[in-house]
């Protein structure tokens, strides 16, 4: 019989290859990636093949309808569960579901769920599901593939731990502009693999090694991986350090010297956010011409840095940035750390789409629902994996009127938007790291937000919302709309008693940060 893998181009079979009566877990952050690999793997089945494909939450003719008519199985037999409330339970009697719908001996099985329907399971509720569905495959030499998607850490960290129970255990996620494939372990007839990192690229709707993977790595120069060229701002007065060390005073200096360098430490000052975009640029060119080798190392000397301008730069060429406020003696061993590495991230061809995905949206504050998702499907859409950001569903505390909350929020960073439906707040914060949400709900929320809300539910991506819901709502309310233009009734009212008389002047874009 011929074998079974997920066919991933260019991955060799030990890496992709599926045992008979093997479970194998793929964890995938976004649910069309996880369309991609169902289908990519249903392509691949011969006609001599039967297969059974069950999705939770989604109608399985959305993963099968794009499939050429000459590929995949003899025999698809599909099944969804499409009520949120009743995916546990199946998920739990899924053995049992499937003999009694009578699955052909030898089939491959796909089933399709999201982590938020089985994150809380724990370690031994997993164990069982796992040993059950195991002793189910091995006698019928069946073979299972689970496609879960949405980020769940402490369900990975469960599946880590159950590694003498599954045959196999990988990610695939998106991070920094490329599309990352993380093997754990696999088992397969050829052996097993472990603990391997692949970048991928997707083409023609099929995922497969980048190009950069395939080719033989560069070959870099010697003479010059121990020589510093070095903003003089960034040693703080000190003299060079060394004879290998070579001061600028500015930094257009600094990256015309660059230019001619392959495995040098290019560190560079940051002083100011109006800098970023600019020196993103020249980074990305010097990235362009001299090759992954090259040690760039931005200096924060002042404290001007946010998340989003951070993942900028190291997107497109930093290999450290290095905070404000961090000792010197302290700076020069992190230059230390990175001797010999080389730069790991994907380039970016376009860097002007790089800037567009990690530039907020014009709008903040309050939308109305159908306003507030098509917000959320353009930012999703265009993500590639560069910088994190919040979703929330929460529950206001106590039976207040929805407006006496929403006079304790305020929005000012565009991208931070929120809406109201069905009595929950739904909050989206742009650019927010998990670490960075309590600190972000505080500046955001005159009183403790603790005090205002009883329940806060993070949320993986836009798809975790009941989307028809928000298709289907009304339009911000006319009571929000009329408190809206109240505020700004007084506002202008208590100008005018202050005897100051409004001009209208244009101010530059910025975002204070949350």
């Amino acid at each position: 019989m011929s074998q079974v893998t997920l066919a991933i181009r260019h991955l060799q079979d030990e890496q992709i290859c599926l045992r008979e009566a093997g479970l194998y877990w793929v964890a995938l952050d976004q649910p069309a990636d996880a369309n991609l690999i169902a289908r990519q793997f249903l392509s691949a089945l011969q006609q001599t093949h039967a297969a059974t494909l069950t999705c939770c939450g989604q109608d399985p003719a959305t993963v099968v309808d794009s499939m050429a008519s000459d590929a995949g199985p003899g025999a698809l037999r599909m099944f969804s569960v499409p009520d949120d409330a009743a995916i546990r339970a199946a998920f739990n009697a899924f053995a049992s579901d499937l003999s009694r719908i009578n699955i052909r001996q030898g089939s491959y099985l796909v089933l399709m769920l999201a982590a938020s329907h089985v994150e809380n399971f724990s370690g031994g509720q997993l164990r069982h599901w796992i040993e059950g569905m195991r002793q189910w495959l091995n006698e019928r030499a069946c073979t299972l593939l689970v496609l879960c998607h949405g980020q769940a850490p402490a369900l990975h960290e469960r599946l880590l731990a159950l590694n003498e129970d599954i045959s196999g255990l990988a990610q695939l996620y998106r991070r920094d502009g490329g599309i990352c494939y993380q093997l754990n372990f696999w088992h397969s007839e050829m052996g097993v693999c472990a603990a391997q990192a692949f970048d991928l690229v997707l083409e023609n709707e099929v995922f497969g090694l980048s190009v950069t993977q395939l080719s033989s790595p560069p070959q870099t120069r010697t003479d010059d991986q121990r020589i510093y060229l070095t903003q003089r701002s960034v040693l703080e007065g000190a003299p060079p350090l060394s004879e290998q060390w070579r001061l600028f005073e500015h930094r257009d200096d600094l990256l015309d010297q660059a230019t001619r360098a392959r495995a040098a430490s290019v560190i560079m000052a940051l002083e100011s956010n109006q800098e970023v975009e600019l020196l993103a640029r020249r980074l990305h060119a010097l990235r362009e011409r001299c090759g992954v080798a090259l040690k760039i190392i931005v200096r924060e000397m002042e404290p001007c840095l946010r998340y989003r301008d951070e993942r900028l730069l190291l997107a497109c060429g930093a290999n450290l940035i290095v905070p404000f406020k961090t000792p010197l003696a302290h700076f020069l061993s992190l230059v230390d750390s990175v001797q010999g590495q080389t730069w790991r991230h994907r380039q970016v061809a376009n860097v002007e789409m790089l800037f567009d995905r990690l530039r907020p949206p014009a709008q903040r504050g309050l939308l109305a629902p159908l306003a507030f998702i098509t917000t959320l499907d353009q930012i999703y859409g265009s993500a590639s994996g560069e910088v994190t950001h919040q979703l929330l569903r929460l529950r206001p505390r106590g039976d207040l009127d929805i407006d006496q909350y929403l006079n304790q929020i305020t929005l000012r960073r565009f991208g931070d938007i929120a809406c109201v439906l069905d009595g929950y707040f739904y909050l989206f914060l742009f650019a927010c790291r998990t670490d960075g949400l309590e600190p972000a709900l505080g500046n955001i929320c005159r009183l403790p937000w603790r005090d205002i809300f009883s329940v806060i539910t993070p949320l993986s991506t836009v798809d975790d919302l009941t989307r028809q819901a928000f298709l289907d709502a009304p339009h911000l309310s006319e009571a929000h709309r009329m408190a809206s233009e109240q505020v700004t009734d007084n506002l202008v009212q208590a100008i005018a008693r202050a005897g100051y008389i409004p001009q209208r002047i244009s101010l530059p874009l910025s975002e204070p940060c949350p």
